[in-house]
């Protein structure tokens, strides 16, 4: 199965998406964050950099995708579904101007699109459903600067348009919904495990 796990800031994807590969012996597609050279500088001047960042976000993305022949029995730690997200953010709270969000979304639909239906299909995306005041504690919980000095209101509005993107793509993806703000770890994964059994019942998970 391809699972992709989808959820905003300090929703748990990372440690979600890292324990079901340790339980289903699957394959980790990472968030390629470490490497983008517009990641602190989009944090310190967000105007400046938002479209250069999601530009390069999509870029190497892409990448990814045609780097890896076979993409089965893979868990993605977010995915390029969720990317359009942080544009519509930036666009709402005045980050990034009309003619970038334009240009953006015109490639997203034109070329990023079309290359989705080829090669990717979801059997399963699991939403990491939190509110923004947990996910906000957890951001602050972890320490990244950068994330620090973020204002309280560009989470709020991330987390909503999070909620938005899950009704636009919940009659064309089998979504598993998850109440994130559960910090007991072991119970919500159970929770996905049982879940994942329901939809193939070969799924070698241990619960």
């Amino acid at each position: 199965m391809k699972i992709a796990v989808f959820g905003t800031v300090g929703a748990g994807k990372t440690k979600v998406s890292e324990t079901l590969c340790q339980q289903l012996n699957y394959n980790l597609f990472k968030e390629p964050l470490e490497e983008n050279p517009y990641f602190n500088d989009f944090y310190q001047d967000m105007k400046g950099f938002a479209f250069k960042m999601q530009i390069y976000m999509l870029t190497t993305r892409i990448e990814q995708f045609f780097e890896i022949d076979n993409l089965e029995d893979t868990v993605f730690d977010r995915t390029i579904l969720e990317d359009p997200v942080f544009v519509r953010v930036s666009h709402l709270l005045e980050i990034m101007n009309d003619v970038d969000f334009k240009v953006y979304n015109r490639f997203f639909q034109n070329v990023i699109t079309p290359i989705l239906k080829q090669k990717l299909g979801f059997d399963v995306i699991i939403y990491l459903k939190v509110s923004t005041a947990k996910a906000v504690e957890r951001i602050n919980k972890r320490g990244r600067v950068l994330e620090l000095e973020t204002p309280y209101h560009y989470w709020e509005k991330l987390n909503e348009q999070y909620e938005v993107l899950y009704y636009e793509l919940k009659d064309y993806y089998h979504f598993i919904v998850v109440d994130a703000d559960n910090d007991n770890f072991a119970e919500k994964m159970t929770f996905i495990m049982q879940k994942l059994l329901m939809i193939d019942n070969k799924v070698p998970c241990l619960i």
